[in-house]
């Protein structure tokens, strides 16, 4: 399973609603305009890249920005709020 953290810019509010309402379909939402996503397999991350595609496709280029950061075992036992609380818990396992 692979984990990531999905943030996104948009000036337009139509198509940043409908990119809310997607990725709230993949992960949860940690912040605004954030949202923590695992996929199970590779074509269901493809399947979220080529549907972002298609909705951004109705917005000027310079005003998009979306952006896929990969979260791992390894960088989630740094990763904490301003408080000092752990944050990112991936699961422990997976049931198949």
């Amino acid at each position: 399973m692979k984990h990531y953290l999905i943030c996104f810019d948009l000036q337009d509010d139509k198509i940043r609603a409908k990119i809310s309402r997607l990725l709230a379909k993949y992960g949860t939402r940690v912040q605004g305009s954030v949202f923590e996503c695992s996929f199970k397999t590779p074509d269901r991350k493809y399947s979220l890249e080529n549907k972002l595609k298609a909705i951004i496709k109705q917005a000027p280029v310079e005003e998009t920005n979306i952006r896929f950061y990969n979260l791992s075992k390894a960088t989630l036992k740094y990763s904490h709020d301003i408080n000092g609380n752990k944050i990112g818990n991936l699961p422990a396992f997976v049931v198949l």
